[in-house]
């Protein structure tokens, strides 16, 4: 499998451990499902040693983890442990904001590299792919970190942003609206432009949290489904 190009400058356990969380949000690899390293070698076509910093990786960072004597297995994010990343998610967020509010008084420019983010969400929905759009749409909270200059946030988001990622995909749907979402991304960045902190702070609450209640919808449906058959 090619790696796509934006990873041909990172190490190979990072690109290692992208492909993995790939897989797992694409629904190729299961919620609790055994990693052999054996498997994942032949499939990826690297040896041993990358492939095990991979796992130390994802599992530093909560998509995998590791049990003595066991092997490793992906992670389940049930219901709390979504929550419990939303809230450090939103907690991340809202202070990056705060501190681009304060940045683009003096680097207005700022704001041309949401848009171009927000450019390439609209070119992701238009070929319909939904990993694309994920990532993409990713790329934009990840900005939004990186612009905010904090050397404090950049770490916490690194180690958040794969589990985003796979929750970003599991949230999405064949009727999602690719044009509500990217207009509520537009609605963040004029927030910016505006030095509206107030209706900000509620704004990005509002995105995340509807991440949260769609997917939480869909569990307590799916639950639901299960007891009635």
């Amino acid at each position: 499998m090619a790696f796509e190009p934006q990873f041909k400058y990172r190490n190979l356990p990072d690109q290692l451990a992208d492909h993995i969380v790939e897989l797992f949000a694409k629904g190729d690899l299961e919620p609790g499902q055994r990693l052999y390293e054996k498997d994942v070698c032949e499939l990826l076509g690297v040896s041993r040693v990358p492939v095990r910093e991979a796992f130390r990786i994802l599992g530093a960072q909560g998509v995998v983890r590791t049990e003595p004597n066991r092997g490793s297995f992906l992670a389940e994010l049930g219901p709390d442990e979504m929550s419990e990343m939303l809230e450090i998610r939103l907690t991340v967020e809202r202070i990056a904001l705060r501190r681009l509010l304060k940045l683009v008084a003096s680097k207005p420019e700022l704001l041309e590299e949401l848009m171009g983010a927000i450019d390439n969400m609209r070119r992701a929905s238009r070929i319909d792919d939904q990993l694309t759009y994920c990532r993409a749409d990713l790329a934009f909270h990840s900005k939004v970190v990186e612009l905010s200059e904090s050397p404090l946030l950049k770490p916490i988001w690194d180690s958040l942003s794969r589990v985003v990622l796979v929750l970003l995909m599991k949230e999405r749907n064949v009727n999602f609206d690719y044009d509500a979402a990217i207009r509520d991304h537009e609605v963040l960045v004029e927030l910016i432009r505006d030095r509206k902190r107030s209706a900000l702070d509620k704004e990005i609450e509002r995105h995340i949290t509807n991440t949260r209640d769609k997917r939480l919808g869909r569990a307590s449906l799916a639950a639901e489904e299960d007891i009635g058959t």
